[in-house]
């Protein structure tokens, strides 16, 4: 099967060849850290020391071709830093150099620390020997990549069609989109001012198939999914009552999603972190085709249970590989383990990509990393014994 195959395969809960794998192709999440990525290619012999990287905040590398053949990864996303036309190398850690946009303005202060502000003036900074750049009010973002303009979109589509065809990837278009927050404003907004947030957040929904409605004429011919990312979860609990999700957030989804599935041949991929599963059944009568990271290791997660509930009606796509208590954690033949019992509860009857819980962070060696990969590609092969 070639990689796009067996990515529609495994979203429509057919078992493919094998198990597909993504890293770095779906979101942010699904990544991997700039200083992560480049000990992984000097692991393998291969060209380091200067890294591209999509995502100022959470440093993530754009994965290379080399990398993709090489662990067998199925995934790629179109998105608006794929066509950015102007790089500048920035000396962000010792014995590494970072390739970002051009105009980002970094500047270091004399402490060491890395310091930047968006054209709104929203300030952002990474302290010394830090892995991340922090929002300087706790809540913005910076996004790397330009603006939806007609020229842009038309970059993009002349981008996603040779994607397209001068390989077998599966393509995402990863341009968010969420209708929730996990600010404390928002969400006292939900219980104090309801009918504003509802205004609020149905103008939300006008503006995304809008948005939506223009990325589908340029590359929807290339891309399978769309990407969203709204964590409703916390390590413990989701960030509101379900009740309150179904009442309050869930009918805006619904709208998107019947719009979306109308009107393309999407599926959607929705990013949400946490303890949400009581949320899950929600999101599948909404119409959430993908579910990442699965993050088994907050509370009621658990794979099984997860797999056993809601296999066949929602796919997957991450719970591969713990990244709190094993990924970073583990010597490389207990992560290989891991993967595999990861393997038999997720993979058979399909519906299953995968990936890692979350983007591998900056401190985790680069022979977990290898081992986490080669298991999935080497016992991800059907049929999988297993079960629930």
């Amino acid at each position: 099967m070639t990689s796009r195959e067996r990515v529609l395969a495994a979203c429509e809960f057919r078992e493919p060849d094998r198990v597909p794998i993504d890293l770095g192709g779906s979101t942010g999440a699904a990544g991997i850290h700039v200083l992560a990525y480049d000990r992984l290619r000097a692991h393998l012999g291969l060209s380091h020391g200067t890294v591209t990287c999509n995502d100022l905040m959470q440093q993530l590398a754009v994965v290379e071709g080399d990398i993709r053949e090489r662990f067998g990864l199925d995934v790629a996303s179109v998105g608006p830093a794929c066509v950015v036309r102007d790089w500048e190398t920035i000396p962000l850690y010792d014995n590494l150099d970072v390739r970002l946009p051009v105009g980002l303005n970094l500047r270091r202060r004399p402490n060491g620390e890395w310091f930047c502000a968006d054209a709104g003036g929203r300030e952002y900074r990474k302290p010394p020997n830090s892995y991340y750049f922090d929002a300087m009010d706790g809540m913005s973002w910076y996004s790397l990549g330009p603006a939806l303009t007609d020229e842009v979109l038309a970059d993009l589509q002349a981008y996603a069609a040779t994607l397209y065809r001068e390989s077998d990837l599966a393509l995402c278009a990863r341009f968010g989109g969420a209708f929730a927050s996990h600010q404390p404003q928002f969400l006292m907004d939900l219980v104090l001012e309801p009918e504003r947030v509802e205004d609020a957040l149905a103008r939300q929904c006008d503006s995304l198939i809008e948005k939506y409605t223009r990325l589908h004429q340029a590359i929807g011919d290339y891309t399978f999914c769309i990407t969203f990312a709204d964590d409703l979860g916390m390590q413990h609990s989701p960030m509101m009552a379900p009740e309150m999700f179904a009442e309050r957030i869930a009918p805006h989804y619904k709208r998107f999603l019947d719009w979306l599935h109308a009107k393309t041949a999407w599926k959607f991929y929705l990013h949400s972190c946490g303890a949400i599963e009581p949320l899950i059944e929600t999101l599948i009568e909404v119409g959430v085709d993908i579910l990442n990271p699965v993050q088994t290791s907050a509370q009621g997660m658990d794979p099984q249970t997860l797999k056993r509930k809601y296999g066949g009606r929602i796919v997957f796509w991450g719970g591969g590989c713990d990244t709190q208590q094993v990924l970073g954690f583990a010597p490389p033949e207990a992560v290989a383990e891991h993967v595999r019992e990861r393997l038999a509860i997720f993979a058979p009857g399909g519906g299953f990509v995968f990936n890692q819980v979350h983007a591998i962070q900056g401190n985790v060696d680069a022979e977990s990393i290898v081992a986490m990969l080669d298991t999935a590609r080497e016992y991800g092969r059907y049929p999988i014994g297993g079960g629930v």
